[in-house]
């Protein structure tokens, strides 16, 4: 009975260091150590290239220098060429924004008169409240465009103030890159070093099976980006939007990073045209968003478990946990978690259930 009551104490001691461990490695540890991370993490990507150039004679300095170069500057063109477009629908909404205010403020005065309409047809001891709340309502939308230029100003502005600390993490990303990839061999060897023989046994091929799930847990991201652009691309020119593909590759760009969504620019975007009369558009716009959160959620957990070798239940789950969690990381990450764990239990690492 003691030695049962000490083997749940110990295995508590272990949880609690476990996730004490992965708290100060999050909160600290990986903010610091980010950009030398995805240094590694572009060596590695592009370690088979510079492979084949070294067998066929290259020193792999120069191959690794170039091979980094043409990434970064692939890279540096998309983000330029994604920004230009960006840029152009902005101008071109720009110009168009005076228009569209009279076009507001002709809709909300339209709306106003219906809504008073409506009011005073109801019982006298709502409508003193309902006209309050109209005029609160109506006030909160005048200033709307004064708060969304403020928001906007706000966020130029934090841009501006972080844009010494973005720069100094791209240029150590961009030269830990080559330094990982001109010396990777060495690399993976002084880290292979510091790993005791007995944990390498005992996790031998696991890391193969890891590099696999990781790489499918990426090509599910992308599939899922690429469905999310197709949906948004169609949605688009059926709606007559102008620079549809580049709108839709910037919605399903910023679909695919953490804490954002489809809604976060198809909603809004909506919303707006719903106000200004153009209600087809508007409803198009809203019943895109739906459909493309849809679909999403439908496929993404069973996309998930066939790219990354998990039942496309145990990746719902995962990803329900995860949210809960810890919001949209913990969708991203927990299936992955769920992923290294199953490999561990399978290997006889930790026991946490029976296979069948």
């Amino acid at each position: 009975m003691r030695q049962g009551a000490q083997r749940v104490w110990t295995g508590l001691i272990y949880g609690a260091a476990a996730l004490g461990g992965a708290w100060l490695l999050l909160r600290f540890l990986l903010p610091w150590t980010a950009p030398l991370l995805l240094s590694f993490g572009l060596a590695a990507l592009t370690e088979p290239l510079v492979r084949a150039l070294v067998r066929r004679g290259w020193r792999r300095g120069l191959a690794a220098g170039l091979v980094i170069l043409a990434l970064l500057a692939l890279l540096i063109w998309g983000l330029s060429a994604l920004t230009a477009r960006g840029i152009a629908a902005l101008s071109d909404f720009a110009e168009r924004v005076p228009a569209l205010m009279t076009g507001l403020a002709t809709s909300l005065g339209r709306l106003e008169e219906r809504m008073l309409s409506m009011i005073s047809q109801a019982p006298e001891e709502l409508e003193s409240t309902l006209r309050l709340a109209l005029d609160a309502v109506g006030q909160s939308l005048y200033v709307l465009p004064a708060d969304l230029s403020r928001w906007a100003l706000d966020a130029v502005r934090a841009l501006a103030l972080r844009s010494p600390d973005l720069l100094l993490f791209l240029v150590t990303m961009g030269i830990g890159s080559y330094f990982c990839s001109a010396s990777f061999p060495k690399l993976l060897a002084f880290l292979s070093a510091q790993v005791p023989e007995e944990l390498k046994r005992r996790f031998a091929g696991m890391g193969a099976d890891l590099k696999g799930s990781l790489s499918g847990w990426v090509r599910a991201q992308l599939i899922l980006m690429g469905i999310t652009f197709a949906e948004l691309l169609a949605a688009f020119l059926l709606l007559g939007i102008r620079s549809a593909v580049a709108l839709a590759a910037l919605t399903a760009f910023v679909d695919a990073l953490p804490l954002f969504g489809t809604g976060i620019i198809l909603a809004p975007w909506g919303m707006f045209c719903l106000l200004l009369g153009e209600f087809s558009r508007g409803l198009g716009l809203l019943i895109a968003w739906a459909a493309v959160s849809l679909v999403r959620s439908c496929i993404e957990a069973k996309l998930l478990g066939d790219q990354i070798g998990l039942h496309p239940l145990a990746s719902l789950t995962a990803m329900y946990v995860g949210w809960r969690v810890w919001s949209v990381w913990g969708m991203l990450l927990f299936p992955v978690l769920l992923v290294t764990l199953q490999q561990l239990n399978d290997r006889g690492m930790i026991r946490l259930w029976k296979r069948v």
